[in-house]
């Protein structure tokens, strides 16, 4: 079977404060989400429009995002679109993208002017 490409980077602030879990193999995981704003444009003038998505990290990786993001800090985040499908209480399918983090990049903090 062919293999391909899968890649995406994302830069934003982050959404909510990551919670750390385990899997009952004692695996580290955390889940965030990500706002990122573009520029785009409809009927010709142009707006600004904020995309959220939803992040996880595994592993050491994990530990790291679950100690020191905190919501509110830039990051770029670089890892792959993971599909989920499961299906509700009434049985219909339900699906959703996340990414799955490879990396996370920390960026500075904005330190505020002194007035």
């Amino acid at each position: 079977m062919q293999s391909n490409v899968n890649v995406i980077i994302v830069e934003g602030g982050v959404v909510n404060e990551p919670e750390l879990r385990y899997t009952q193999d004692g695996l580290a995981f955390t889940r965030f989400a990500v706002a990122n704003s573009c520029i785009s444009y409809k009927n010709g003038e142009k707006t600004n429009e904020t995309n959220y998505f939803d992040v996880k990290a595994w592993g050491k990786l994990a530990e790291i995002c679950s100690t020191y993001l905190k919501k509110g800090r830039k990051v770029i985040i670089s890892g792959k679109l993971r599909q989920s499908k499961w299906k509700n209480e009434e049985g219909r399918t339900r699906t959703t993208v996340s990414i799955v983090a490879q990396d996370v990049k920390f960026l500075p903090t904005q330190k505020k002017s002194k007035d």
